[in-house]
């Protein structure tokens, strides 16, 4: 469970990052950026009230970490192509709205179940999705579902490359780590914490708000390992997490001894 925002370290991670300073997006939320275009096109035609993306589950259909993911960065991309077109749901609110009504992620299959449950969803296209890992990539296939009669779009695939933040989301920290500032371990302090940049799509949204990070930062005062704990969005995230695993600290200490310690990292991206 993670911490309330409350308990996050702000005093060695608060960023202002300007737009004058903004650069292009990763590769990778062009690639499902593209995606969203894709299904934007096949979309419009049908002249949607509301449209709203479900996780994306495994093809066993299992949901993951990287599911959720996907699926809230396919939202923020597909909000940004549809203005003025059709509205697409907030991916979290939407993911609340599902756990308030008890619908789980088998209820929303094309079918008898998902008819049933349309009038409780309130979209009246749902953006589906799976994702299965393929060596080094993920491979996405997104089928837009009209909920009133369960009717199918023609299906939408595209392979993301795996990188370490995508992996981080499942990799567990070592057992028995300390934490700083509780038993006797003094607090790191980042010492060369270059900013992170936004990302178009989030700089054209002038979006601002909070990123945090759970890091391990070893003896050596560097990010050794980096868990999100809770998301932004709009490709946001990312952007923290490799400025984080750029960042140089001055390691925590107990009785004097530079110790490994695991501390959650809020970075702030706002514009002015």
């Amino acid at each position: 469970m993670y911490p309330s925002l409350a308990a996050v370290l702000r005093p060695c991670a608060l960023f202002v990052v300007l737009l004058l300073f903004a650069f292009s997006c990763t590769a990778q939320f062009s690639r499902l950026d593209d995606l969203a275009s894709q299904i934007a096109k096949e979309v419009k035609p049908l002249k949607p009230h509301l449209v709203a993306v479900a996780d994306f589950r495994s093809l066993d259909g299992k949901t993951s970490i990287q599911g959720h993911y996907f699926a809230w960065m396919i939202t923020d991309a597909l909000r940004d192509r549809s203005k003025k077109k059709f509205a697409v749901a907030d991916h979290k609110e939407f993911d609340d709205d599902l756990t308030k009504l008890k619908l789980s992620a088998s209820t929303l299959v094309p079918g008898e179940s998902l008819r049933s449950a349309a009038p409780q969803i309130g979209a009246d296209i749902l953006i589906l999705g799976t994702i299965e890992r393929r060596g080094s990539s993920y491979f996405l296939e997104l089928t837009p579902v009209r909920t009133a009669d369960g009717q199918t779009l023609a299906a939408t695939s595209k392979s993301v490359v795996v990188n370490d933040f995508l992996d981080s989301m499942v990799t567990p920290f070592p057992e028995n780590m300390l934490k700083a500032g509780a038993q006797g371990v003094s607090l790191p302090r980042c010492i060369h914490c270059p900013d992170p940049t936004y990302t178009d799509l989030a700089r054209r949204e002038k979006i601002s708000g909070r990123s945090v990070m759970m890091v391990l930062i070893s003896t050596d005062g560097l990010a050794a390992q980096i868990r999100p704990m809770s998301l932004l969005g709009y490709g946001l995230d990312e952007q923290a997490y490799y400025a984080i695993k750029g960042w140089k600290f001055r390691p925590a200490t107990k009785d004097g001894t530079p110790v490994p310690t695991i501390v959650p990292i809020e970075v702030t991206f706002r514009i002015y």
